[in-house]
């Protein structure tokens, strides 16, 4: 009987593994930078062609291998970091699996130059597709050279999966923040197709971050610490003012490493649930120090969940911190002594004789009287009459419009020989009128713009500077044109019209957060929030108070049913409240 089961080879297994550790190029970007890391590296150079996808290259000036170090550092599960089961429970380094190296040479072509401060030359290996092609001493300084290239050459359905440069990019623009965040001490600089992206120097946490993010951070941020049995907090918080729709620069660090964990994201946004909206989130540079036998960061391949001992005392102490922080540099009262000498006394209110309000009753009703009764009225309120509007495209046709008030009219809406009495909201109605018109000019391309007074300066980080940059058509078809684009901000003089300087940059933050996401709908999302807001800002009384002649109401709600949605305002309040009368009464 043939033999079904079979033993895999060192070289796929490596490949499946690399399934794991190694999804994408900023995976390689994250293994390389963190073994520099634990190399005690004082400078790390980057250097990315193709988003990586031809080449990723990292120098430093790390302690370096020696010989026998460097040939064994590509076998699998090779590592300096522990040597029994418990050291596990102790480990204070980036990696300790051994099994970066190893996946990434079993699907790049992998070029190692390293020396340690002892020796008198270093080592140069070459690797294809897992073997050794050349094994040389070199001259070279104290540190480490790596480059990998032709990333998933041997893998084609792993490097068909890739996403566009672009994307691709971002992805490593994200990984080399979270890693230059967490090591201010190290020097870091990013070169992507030749261009400088980052030149970092040595420097404190706070001014990493506003050489990372832009000069807006050094007022935007509030410094938090504590200092617990259970664990040690410190880094940064963002001003709850500063909180934006989109998720902003999140970054929470476990022992120096970058982790994400929704559980603690909700402590922080907790600590501030008085101060923003449900729907806004804020930034925060969270560094959390404990035990390592207290937390698990073993339970992903790329070691950013966690899981910890005692989750819920985590959780408050964060919330407590956070909100301690925002009290003390940013929302505790104060006085100015220095500037007034006395208090304000209120001046007295002279005495008012009010007098008691009267109702006026009417001691001759009887609602059970015939005379009395409104039956008649209701009966007559929706008799057949000559303002009945034609039929619209939706098949609604509504008779009998009566205003109420300058909010409210009351109108009969039948559909299918089935009639329902109807109150309409004229001012939410109208907006939805006005919101669907704006939304297919905008689809059509036919929004003009409107020149700035002055122009708007909207500051951006270098990662989002290079998306603007790649996405700079897709910007200007909404209505909105970039005159300048520096190193920190992109400038704009013109934008479509009724829309606010505040609105602008949360369009560009929209833009941006759904084009990281790879959003398919971004055009559609771009489209509604930018016909929303013209919507809102659009000077509509005029219209409103021309509602008291029927026959412009008539117009107005003939339009409404032609609409995508008649029924739902741009609030998501209804334009129509029915009251269907075989249903209501029951």
């Amino acid at each position: 009987m043939k033999q079904t089961i079979n033993i895999l080879t060192e070289k796929v297994i490596n490949q499946i593994a690399a399934g794991e550790v190694i999804q994408r190029p900023s995976s390689v970007v994250k293994e390389l930078l963190e073994n520099s890391i634990d190399a005690k590296a004082k400078n790390i150079h980057l250097i990315i062609k193709k988003s990586g996808k031809s080449l990723i290259k990292i120098i430093d000036d790390g302690i370096g291998m020696n010989k026998q170090d460097a040939e064994i550092c590509f076998l699998k599960h090779s590592t300096s970091k522990i040597e029994y089961t418990q050291d596990i429970t102790s480990i204070n380094t980036m990696g300790f699996r051994g099994e970066a190296l190893a996946s990434i040479a079993s699907i790049a072509e992998v070029e190692l130059k390293t020396k340690t401060k002892t020796q008198d030359t270093g080592i140069l290996i070459h690797i294809d597709n897992s073997e050794i092609k050349k094994n040389i001493e070199i001259a070279m300084k104290t540190g480490t050279y790596i480059a990998v290239k032709n990333l998933f050459f041997n893998i084609p359905a792993r490097k068909k999966f890739l996403k566009s440069d672009q994307i691709e990019n971002k992805h490593i623009l994200d990984t080399f923040s979270q890693i230059a965040i967490a090591h201010p001490h190290v020097g870091f600089k990013l070169i992507n197709n030749e261009l400088d992206i980052y030149d970092l120097k040595k420097t404190n946490l706070k001014q990493r971050i506003i050489d990372v993010f832009g000069k807006r951070y050094n007022k935007k941020i509030l410094p938090i610490q504590e200092k617990t049995s259970i664990v040690n907090i410190t880094g940064f918080i963002g001003n709850p003012i500063d909180a934006k729709k989109t998720r902003g620069e999140q970054f929470l660090y476990i022992n120096n490493r970058y982790v994400k964990s929704a559980y603690l994201n909700h402590s922080i946004k907790q600590s501030m649930i008085d101060m923003i909206k449900s729907d806004y989130h804020p930034s925060y540079f969270i560094f959390l120090s404990i035990s390592p036998s207290l937390v698990d960061v073993n339970i992903h391949p790329n070691k950013t969940e966690v899981k910890f001992e005692d989750e819920k005392s985590i959780y408050q102490i964060l919330k407590s911190t956070c909100k301690r922080s925002i009290g003390i540099h940013n929302i505790t009262p104060s006085l100015d002594f220095s500037t007034e000498s006395g208090f304000e006394i209120p001046i007295p209110i002279p005495n008012i004789k009010h007098s008691e309000p009267k109702i006026k009753i009417n001691s001759n009703y009887n609602p059970f009287n015939d005379k009395n009764n409104n039956q008649n009225t209701i009966d007559t309120l929706f008799t057949e009459s000559n303002n009945t509007i034609k039929e619209s495209s939706n098949g609604f046709t509504i008779k009998d419009i009566i205003n109420i008030d300058k909010i409210y009219a009351l109108l009969k809406i039948t559909i299918n020989d089935s009639n329902s009495i109807n109150i309409i909201h004229k001012k939410h109605a109208l907006q939805r009128i006005i919101y669907e018109e704006n939304k297919n000019l905008l689809k059509n391309k036919t929004y003009k713009p409107q020149k700035l007074i002055e122009p708007v300066n909207v500051m951006l980080n270098k990662a989002d500077l290079e998306l603007i940059q790649d996405n700079k058509n897709i910007i200007q078809k909404y209505g909105y044109h970039i005159s300048k684009i520096s190193q920190d901000s992109i400038e704009l003089d013109a934008c479509p019209q009724n829309i606010t300087n505040h609105e602008i940059i949360t369009f560009i933050e929209t833009l941006l957060e759904g084009i990281k996401d790879n959003n398919p709908n971004i055009d559609d999302i771009i489209i509604s929030l930018i016909a929303k807001k013209i919507t809102l800002n659009q000077s509509i009384q005029d219209a409103l108070d021309s509602f008291e002649d029927t026959r412009a109401l008539h117009v107005m709600i003939e339009k409404l049913l032609e609409c995508e949605n008649p029924f739902m305002s741009i609030h998501t309040s209804p334009c129509l409240v029915s009251i269907e009368p075989n249903n209501f009464f029951e």
